[in-house]
């Protein structure tokens, strides 16, 4: 019981993980997207005077400033990923190995239980054929 409620628990923890690099991968993504429709919207030059030029100019620079922050935040996920999977991926493949070798330890006491039953049946079977076959040659 206590490794299921600690297996159900870790993979608890692994879909919260999981669902919180998928915000972040959403969020970052999308502050791309809008950072780049508003850069294409704000580079129409139309009938524009040098206030708004100037305007528009600044509001591009913060836009690429986003842009450069976002695909740095994801450069940054990518790499926590990395040393996510370097640092704990033995912790779970060794208790992947564990619980195989326990399922099969389970599998093997199944096994021989049953061919030490099968072996009492056989033994069984093998008295009584005797007997019956001894028995029909002192009768001839």
């Amino acid at each position: 019981m206590a490794a299921a409620s600690k297996g159900t628990t870790a993979r608890q923890s692994l879909i919260q993980a999981e669902d919180q690099y998928n915000k972040r991968i959403d969020d970052d993504i999308a502050k791309l997207v809008d950072c780049f429709t508003d850069i294409v919207r704000v580079g129409e030059n139309k009938d524009k005077d040098k206030f708004r030029v100037a305007e528009e100019g600044y509001q591009i620079e913060s836009q690429s400033a986003q842009i450069v922050r976002s695909a740095e935040s994801l450069l940054g996920l990518i790499t926590e990923l990395k040393q996510h999977l370097l640092l704990n991926d033995t912790e779970l493949l060794s208790q992947l190995a564990k619980q195989r070798t326990q399922s099969l330890e389970t599998q093997r006491h199944e096994i021989k239980d049953t061919l030490l039953k099968m072996r009492g049946e056989l033994q069984t079977t093998i008295y009584d054929l005797e007997s019956i076959y001894f028995r029909s040659l002192k009768g001839a």
